[in-house]
């Protein structure tokens, strides 16, 4: 007799266990158009114009429907917020909506820029949006830091790369920064010069905390072992702030190389060579951050392989986080590839890019089915009842951080 299906979630239901995590599908979707316009091969070809327009608009069309249903959710239980909040990895998810409101604003300024779309008016639009985004991504930054210490219980043995996901954020909206400073430049450059330095600062910041959780995390997988199958495809989060990190370093570094020096006067930093040793600088960082992606890259693929073979991975939302940390490293790759005008860059990230495509439209397959049955909807910490009237309540068997001390070790004397 073949085992019993569960029952159909409602659509309150869904509602109900809509979590962050669906904020990912907009970065991931958000980035190929990224992808699309920067591809090193065929640059303004009809065919990448069509792909970018195709997942700009596709792009703005999930974000309203995902920002609509995260709203609905919050509004229709309240009580979730705080249940989500203490939760110790599903919390970390929050990062990805400033994170995908960001690929938003990088598309719609190459369609001011490339495109001609909106004039002066509505580049001071996507100027006002990033510092909105700017703004959400240090509270969420800081915020979940905050709640990390003080609301969350949290273990060595448990941590999981979503750390990262919130101090990304901050990686993220610099780089954005960054794009839209040079736009700037023409119009008023104290202001462009000033976007500059704050996209320069967030990216030093962003990347401090990221380096010393990817530390942290290194220690974990060497101590513990991978994570456990639900969480291990979270292995290529590692790749996002070091990916986008070193876009954002390249990005600003060039930005400064042609805003400084504003007077020169011979001495450091209005030296008439102040933009390009910034620039320098920014370049080795960058590539010191390209290479740890491609560490991290070969420790995620271990990982992953090292747990599909004692069982299978079951599809989850935590798919979709596999394409924006590697759409990010192949845009740095195409970066790396115009500053040093290097054919190997070029080949390297278009490869990427391409396999970027192809884990989009393989999540997205799945993903169609899942919520046409809705087995996808379903948030860790709430309770699988389907009955409307049942209070919501987080499992027993979620309760991370007060597992069993390990016994004591005695030293030899």
């Amino acid at each position: 007799m073949p085992p019993s299906r569960p029952p159909v979630k409602s659509w309150r239901e869904c509602i109900r266990h809509f979590t962050w995590a669906w904020h990912t599908v907009i970065m991931g979707t958000g980035v190929l158009s990224g992808l699309a316009n920067s591809f090193p091969f065929g640059t303004g070809s009809t065919v990448l114009k069509v792909f970018f327009m195709l997942f700009f608009w596709l792009n703005l069309v999930l974000f309203l429907i995902i920002c609509g249903c995260t709203i609905a959710r919050y509004v229709m239980f309240p009580e979730v917020w705080s249940i989500m909040l203490r939760h110790p990895a599903q919390s970390m998810f929050m990062g990805a909506f400033p994170m995908g409101a960001a690929t938003l604003i990088n598309a719609a300024l190459i369609l001011n820029q490339e495109w001609h779309w909106g004039g002066k008016s509505f580049l001071w639009a996507i100027w006002a949006f990033w510092w909105m985004d700017l703004l959400v991504s240090y509270a969420v930054a800081f915020g979940m830091v905050f709640t990390m210490m003080v609301k969350q219980d949290h273990s060595f043995a448990k941590m999981t790369a979503v750390w990262l996901l919130p101090v990304v954020t901050l990686i993220v909206a610099s780089s954005s920064g960054g794009n839209i400073a040079p736009a700037l430049r023409e119009h008023n450059e104290t202001i462009a010069i000033l976007t500059s330095g704050f996209s320069y600062t967030m990216v030093i910041i962003g990347l401090s905390l990221a380096i010393m959780m990817i530390t942290i995390y290194l220690a974990r997988i060497i101590i513990h072992g991978p994570p456990d199958v639900s969480l291990i495809l979270s292995s290529f989060i590692t790749l996002g702030p070091l990916g986008q990190g070193g876009y954002s370093l390249l990005q600003s570094g060039q930005d400064l190389s042609q805003f400084l020096p504003l007077h020169n006067t011979g001495m450091f930093p209005q030296s008439a060579i102040a933009g390009q040793m910034i620039f320098a600088v920014s370049f080795c960082g960058a590539y010191v951050l390209w290479s740890m992606g491609i560490c991290w890259i070969i420790v995620a693929i271990c990982s992953i392989v090292h747990t599909a073979r004692k069982g299978k991975i079951p599809f989850a939302m935590t798919y979709w986080g596999l394409i924006f940390p590697n759409g990010v490293f192949a845009m740095l790759t195409v970066k790396l590839a115009d500053v040093l005008d290097s054919y190997t860059f070029r080949v390297f990230g278009a490869f990427w890019s391409v396999l970027v495509l192809v884990i989009w439209i393989f999540v997205a397959a799945r993903t169609i089915p899942a919520i046409i049955d809705r087995s996808i909807f379903k948030a860790p910490y709430l309770s699988d009842a389907i009955a409307n009237d049942q209070p919501i309540r987080a499992p027993k068997d979620i309760e991370i951080g007060k597992e069993k001390p390990l016994p004591p070790v005695e030293l030899p004397r």
